[in-house]
């Protein structure tokens, strides 16, 4: 009876101890600053923003009946270089010259002159609705930004890192080795912080790239999975709150996009992913990102710019769909790849990754979360465009009616945006379409605080746990001296 009294009492207060240990970082997945509690992001291939939104708005003979916004591009572009587009009935091109230092002498120190010598005549070329017609929809329909850069001027496998950690080992397409700390990632701090993911490609048993740049990997297996995975996810209700939808690794087939490829059937891969989120239920939480890992070697007017001591690549396009996107926006905001990682931050509260996270810019001004519409909504139904759409589409709302500019920017950080309360409230977020309303402290501080007491609490418990120990050891001594 006493050696089950004493185990008893043992157990009591473990559980006291565990309770003053903070769950996962005291992070709760159901909690968002934002509506969105479902990120799905997607990064395509080797396109840059010119090459691809280089004539948008412009229909087929040129013109702009519709009135929709024009971002930065080569239509208001001065002095424009001999540019050749792909012509109709095409649907790609020669794969541009690739590489670091390739992408170094086609950006020549910022004068973007050195495109047709390094990456050759086929770099300076671009597409138009007649190939990508359903990209161009969702810009008219949705939001794009206009200064989206690459997370780092060479190719593929660097960018892709970048998106996932902020950092890479590598510069070119290499390794691995060399590898990445697992615990340098957004996967893992998703993990630690209980919040759910999940990284799909089509066939994780075939080559899981690249994921496999960071050690340990195989201890988050279960949530690497295959597209159809994610398919079913949408409907039977275990989407997790962050997915990477990925059109390479797991021997995808040519859906990337990558040149040669077909860019038109990239597209309908594309296009399935999207009207998959749109038809299920969780369309009114989700926030959908579609990008480029870097340009390719094709054409770019903007220089890119330094963030955190990193010299960021081409600009490559970027697609915001969501219920709570604006309609017909362009976003100037500077944004990258750690723009994504900032984005999942500042979502859940999190702190910054590392420095990179923390210096690039939160796209937030692509939403509209406090101006309702004129049926008193905040949101939008989806506008699911089919395999064969043309561009451009019907409106959903005419322009004339949004509550928004279909224009602006931002500058919001992790340390400006602060971490306050994780329970939504529209009409204290977004002051306006261009600015976040601050009205909780630093993130830097209020990090730090969250640092110390999670270590406070770590601290009580461990006592806890040790006189926990210490109590059921004297109390099994004396009941064996009995």
């Amino acid at each position: 009876m006493n050696l089950r009294i004493a185990s008893i009492s043992f157990l009591i207060l473990l559980l006291l101890s565990s309770s003053f240990l903070p769950a996962a970082r005291g992070i709760n997945e159901t909690s968002t600053r934002t509506p969105i509690s479902h990120v799905i992001f997607v990064m395509m291939e080797n396109h840059s923003f010119d090459n691809f939104f280089g004539t948008y708005p412009g229909t087929a003979n040129g013109t702009n009946n519709l009135a929709l916004q024009v971002p930065v591009n080569l239509l208001n572009l001065q002095n424009a270089p001999a540019l050749t587009q792909v012509p109709f009935g095409n649907y790609s091109t020669d794969n541009p010259n690739e590489g670091y230092s390739t992408y170094h002498r086609d950006w020549d120190n910022g004068a973007m002159d050195g495109f047709a010598k390094y990456s050759g005549t086929q770099s300076m070329t671009y597409f138009t609705s007649s190939q990508i017609p359903i990209e161009w929809d969702w810009a008219e329909e949705y939001s794009i930004g206009d200064m989206y850069f690459s997370g780092a001027l060479t190719d593929t496998n660097p960018n892709r890192l970048m998106s996932l950690a902020g950092t890479s080992p590598v510069n070119s397409d290499t390794g691995p080795p060399p590898y990445l700390p697992l615990n340098q990632s957004i996967m893992y701090q998703l993990s630690t912080s209980g919040i759910r993911w999940g990284y799909y490609i089509n066939d994780p048993s075939a080559d899981q790239y690249p994921l496999n740049y960071f050690t340990g990997i195989n201890q988050y297996s279960q949530n690497i999975q295959s597209w159809s995975s994610f398919f079913s996810s949408l409907q039977n209700g275990t989407l997790p709150s962050v997915s990477w939808v990925m059109p390479v690794g797991g021997d995808a087939g040519p859906v990337s996009q990558h040149p040669s490829e077909n860019v038109t059937e990239g597209e309908l891969w594309l296009a399935n992913v999207v009207n998959s989120v749109m038809q299920s239920p969780y369309w009114n939480s989700s926030a959908i990102f579609i990008t480029y890992d870097e340009g390719g070697g094709y054409y770019d007017q903007v220089p890119p710019l330094v963030v955190d001591g990193t010299q960021l690549g081409f600009r490559v396009p970027f697609i915001a769909i969501s219920p709570y996107a604006k309609e017909n926006y362009v976003s100037s905001t500077v944004l990258n790849h750690g723009s994504i990682l900032s984005f999942i931050e500042y979502n859940w509260g999190l702190p910054a990754l590392n420095g990179f996270a923390a210096s690039s810019n939160i796209p937030l001004d692509v939403f509209n979360f406090n101006q309702s519409y004129s049926d008193g909504s905040l949101t939008r139904s989806p506008v699911v465009v089919p395999s064969n759409a043309s561009f451009p589409l019907p409106l959903q709302i005419p322009l004339s009616s949004l509550p928004y500019d279909r224009s602006g920017s931002s500058s919001i950080l992790l340390s400006s945006a602060g971490t306050g309360s994780l329970s939504f409230t529209a009409s204290s977020t977004i002051q306006s379409s261009t600015s976040l309303q601050i009205t909780s402290s630093n993130s830097s501080t209020s990090n730090n605080n969250s640092s110390a007491s999670s270590l406070t609490l770590v601290g009580i418990s461990a006592v806890i746990a040790i006189v926990a120990l210490i109590f059921s050891a004297v109390l099994v001594l004396r009941i064996r001296r009995r």
